[in-house]
């Protein structure tokens, strides 16, 4: 035992020996290397594209167990970061509203499990709305929420991996995810902006090239 002690700790010695050595001569390759070990280490590619319960076009999914929900996350990871996007019915309810919101979180070793954040800058400050675990189970991606977010529920929900999807993919696919909230907000708005006018809270704006009363305007 003692002597498979020995080589592994000569291996490790002579590794490190090898990436001083690159790193003295080429310090592009040693980062090349370097980024290429701690992706490997944290699993960036399992982490990368977009997530959700829909996907066809794969003939064994139900055999994946996936969630009947509206969330779909799209990811992109870089060492043991991770950034990206939220989209679920839930956080349309959240003024004010908006297709998806901001994901922020680390992974962790060996790349199983991550913890993320759902936020979004109001005000100036960052806002957390709630937060997750998250662990790989082959393709699937399963989302938990923490004690502080039970009101997401206390399920655990088992999202699907979309093959060569990418953060961008991601994006484009939760667009529209908040449409009729977001069409709802625009036309409260608007009802009450027109209250505020008629109530002389404000005054309407007037292009100043066109008067104020059209029928007022002298004839020349």
């Amino acid at each position: 035992m003692l002597f498979g002690v020995l080589i592994a700790i000569v291996a490790l010695a002579s590794g490190l020996l090898t990436l001083l050595k690159i790193y003295a001569s080429d310090e592009a390759t040693f980062k090349r290397y370097a980024d290429r070990a701690v992706a490997w280490h944290y699993k960036t590619d399992l982490w990368n594209g977009y997530f959700s319960s829909s996907y066809e076009g794969m003939v064994n999914i139900v055999e994946l167990n996936l969630s009947e929900s509206s969330m779909a996350l799209a990811l992109q990871a870089s060492g043991n970061t991770i950034d990206g996007g939220m989209s679920e019915k839930q956080l349309c309810g959240i003024f004010p509203p908006q297709d998806f919101k901001l994901v922020r979180g680390t992974i962790s070793h060996f790349g199983n499990s991550a913890e993320i954040q759902i936020f979004e800058f109001v005000g100036g400050r960052t806002t957390v709305y709630a937060e997750f675990t998250l662990h790989h189970d082959g393709l699937v991606l399963e989302v938990t929420p923490k004690r502080n977010s039970r009101w997401f529920g206390r399920d655990t929900l088992r999202l699907l991996q979309h093959p060569e999807s990418t953060i961008d993919t991601g994006f484009k696919a939760m667009k529209g995810a908040c449409k009729v909230e977001i069409a709802e907000h625009r036309e409260w708005l608007r009802k009450e902006f027109d209250r505020m006018v008629e109530t002389g809270e404000i005054k309407r704006r007037v292009p100043p090239d066109q008067p104020a009363n059209p029928s007022h305007t002298p004839v020349k």
